[in-house]
């Protein structure tokens, strides 16, 4: 028997410890509070919610994690086994599995969403305004998707923050489609301009209904003002308001459910079978929204459909795996890949706009590969930078920031940075020759003030031929696929004859075959895409289901 108080307990969630205190009472795990961290907002807010409650309802620290948020579950039953172990407590004690019972549901609504990421909450919301019932689908235990550990960027032309700069839909058209070009495909005229000519009301809808404030600014390899950031919140200032907005119309939210079957009658929607960790779902509706997600999330599933990523490392949830290809079997769903997706470098797994992983994609500063010679024309846009890293004949790649870099001091207060004291040290992190690195920084110093002519950069600047340096690794990393269903530009998913599948829309990354070739054109282009195309399955989604009977 452990003795009645407050007991404190720390262990490393997904991004530091978390710390928690736990209230015992007459051997009873009375409460848990987690009093701090420093977890994902969004995506860690669930599991920081829920898991206290799974193991004070079960008197269990052997409750199951919250899918989608693996690392803060694990931290805070960590956290709460070390309170637990100083009150007293053996090992053994709370730690019988957490007991579940299944529950079959039956369920009746307008529209069901598939997926919770950008796409699929805008799909939701949409469809609730305009007077449908809607069902959200979740197949993890958290909602934002890849969203929530995105940059936050959006791509747009003529908003309300860079109307007076840039307004011109069909320049921002004839960007993508020469981008395309260039990159060794062909994308949908169609649904490109439709992303283009709205793209100025989506950052317009988050400002307008919201109150998310953006600058706008040239990044990447457009030179046009037009990419968009809330600097303070990144992605929290999109999302935060739309997972607001799901609990303010009461829109129902079905956690850790796989979607199983899309059910029809006469070619006619009419529902969705759902199986989960706690409860199974049928569902009957009129129009379905598939909105879950990519395929780079499973290795095999990348491997398959974008080869050229073999090998890769992937940001993405492992249940983005294509499940919407076996969904939409029975229905004769059209699909495109073209072997493209998302790559950038990263330091870590934290976040794509993590301080490491900022400064390998942004850092001014010479970049190497393990041989110790140059790859990439640094800082240009982190999709061709991926690229080069996947073309070098190196396979690791190392970013070198001197006391003389503007980013020195950043990286100085970096976990993934390695310090180096000479170019000695600098080489033998890197793995390579002494004289070859010191061979590569005597040419890129060459180039400080004049033309770069090995990868064309003009701000060179030389690298000091004295320590100290830090120096942090980068990795080819995949944060989405492009590819999946094939759709019109009204959201409407495609048969293999090209004809509209009644009451079944697609938004997102499930339906990016026809918008993206092998690489990603400029940063914020996604976010913009789930806005627009998961606003129009919603809308339309509605719509079809008002004026269908079952």
């Amino acid at each position: 028997m452990i003795k009645d108080g407050t007991y404190q307990g720390s262990a490393q969630g997904h991004n530091a410890n978390i710390e928690v205190t736990v209230s015992v009472k007459n051997s009873q795990i009375s409460a848990i509070k987690v009093t701090d961290h420093q977890e994902t907002a969004l995506l860690s807010d669930n599991a920081l919610k829920l898991i206290p409650e799974k193991i004070v309802a079960n008197q269990s620290t052997a409750v199951d994690a919250i899918t989608g948020a693996t690392f803060t579950s694990n931290g805070i039953l960590n956290a709460t086994r070390a309170a637990l172990t100083d009150a007293g407590a053996e090992t053994t004690d709370y730690s019988t599995p957490e007991k579940i019972t299944k529950k079959e549901h039956e369920i009746n609504t307008d529209v069901v969403v598939l997926g919770s990421g950008l796409a699929g909450l805008n799909a939701a919301i949409t469809a609730k305004e305009k007077g449908a019932d809607v069902v959200l689908i979740e197949k993890t235990g958290r909602l934002g998707g890849n969203s929530v550990v995105s940059g936050g960027f959006m791509y747009a032309t003529g908003s309300k923050f860079n109307k007076e700069q840039d307004n011109d839909p069909e320049n921002l058209l004839q960007f993508y489609e020469d981008f395309a070009q260039k990159d060794g495909g062909e994308i949908d005229h169609d649904l490109v301009k439709t992303i283009a000519d709205n793209s100025g009301a989506a950052v317009d809808y988050y400002a307008d209904k919201y109150g998310v404030e953006f600058s706008a600014m040239p990044l990447g390899i457009s030179k046009k003002p037009r990419t968009h950031i809330n600097f303070k919140l990144g992605p929290v200032a999109i999302m935060a308001p739309l997972l607001k907005r799901i609990e303010e119309l009461q829109i129902p939210v079905l956690y850790d459910q796989s979607s199983e079957e899309i059910k029809t009658d006469n070619h006619q929607i009419t529902g969705v079978v759902t199986v989960g960790k706690y409860d199974d779902y049928n569902i009957t509706c009129k129009s379905v929204v598939i909105a879950v997600g990519g395929f780079d999330g499973s290795r095999k599933t990348r491997d398959k459909y974008a080869p050229s990523a073999k090998g890769t490392r992937s940001m993405s949830t492992p249940y983005n795996d294509a499940d919407y290809l076996k969904l939409t079997e029975s229905l004769h769903a059209a699909s495109e890949f073209k072997d493209g997706v998302m790559g950038i470098m990263t330091a870590n797994y934290l976040s794509v706009g993590g301080a490491a992983n900022s400064l390998v994609v942004l850092g001014r500063t010479l970049a190497v590969n393990n041989l110790g010679k140059r790859f990439t024309k640094e800082g240009q846009h982190y999709s061709l930078m991926y690229n080069d890293a996947l073309k070098s004949d190196g396979n690791r790649f190392f970013w070198i920031f001197d006391k003389d870099n503007e980013s020195y001091k950043v990286a100085a207060n970096l976990p993934e940075a390695k310090n180096c004291t000479s170019l000695d040290d600098v080489a033998q992190v890197v793995g390579c020759d002494k004289q070859v690195i010191r061979e590569t920084v005597s040419r890129y110093n060459s180039f400080a003030g004049k033309e770069d002519s090995d990868f064309g950069r003009d701000d060179i600047k030389p690298i000091a031929q004295e320590g100290p340096y830090y120096v942090i690794e980068g990795y080819p990393t995949t944060v989405a696929g492009f590819g999946g269903l094939k759709i019109n530009t009204n959201a409407q998913v495609l048969d293999i004859s090209n004809k509209p599948i009644a009451g079944v829309y697609a938004a997102g990354e499930s339906a990016t075959g026809q918008i993206f070739v092998h690489t990603y054109p400029s940063t914020g282009t996604m976010l913009t895409t789930c806005t627009v195309f998961g606003r129009i399955a919603g809308n339309n989604a509605a719509s079809y289901a008002k004026n269908t009977a079952l």
